[in-house]
């Protein structure tokens, strides 16, 4: 029997990155969007490892929040740190996906998925098509819980 592939080298990353199951499908996405923006040359491994580290040091795990949540949330704000640093997207940009997702949650009826298309939400008034038309649209991946 052969052994299976280490996933981690199988996505060009380093091999000792721990992968672990997810216990939620956003935390899956989450770390594929950030697999994802490192293969299309966001940022590199190291500056991923050093800028996730640099999360968990000034935001560690809060009272009541439980070490895999504290991570997830940690891996979340040092992947918009990026996103939003190299201009990939604009801080509103996530704010208002995650505000629509959000709305989305609360219009979706209890045990049905949560679809981004339930979200009744206005478009941001400074819109500016002129300075920002060559960014790819934001993608925000955010916990379905109401914290």
């Amino acid at each position: 029997m052969s052994q299976s592939p280490n996933v981690p080298e199988v996505l060009g990353l380093p091999p000792d990155l721990p992968v672990r199951p997810f216990a939620e499908p956003w935390q899956a996405q989450a770390f594929a969007l950030a697999v994802g923006l490192h293969q299309a040359g966001l940022f590199t491994w190291p500056e991923w490892v050093e800028r996730l580290a640099a999360e968990i040091r000034t935001a560690p795990q809060q009272p009541g929040e439980c070490a895999e949540d504290a991570y997830h949330r940690q891996w979340l704000a040092a992947l918009e740190q990026f996103v939003v640093e190299r201009a990939a997207c604009q801080p509103e940009q996530i704010d208002l996906r995650q505000a629509a997702w959000r709305e989305a949650y609360l219009r979706t009826p209890h045990g049905q998925p949560v679809e981004l298309a339930n979200a009744e939400l206005p478009e941001p008034a400074h819109h500016n098509h002129d300075d920002h038309d060559h960014l790819p649209r934001p993608i925000a991946v955010a916990s379905a819980r109401l914290r």
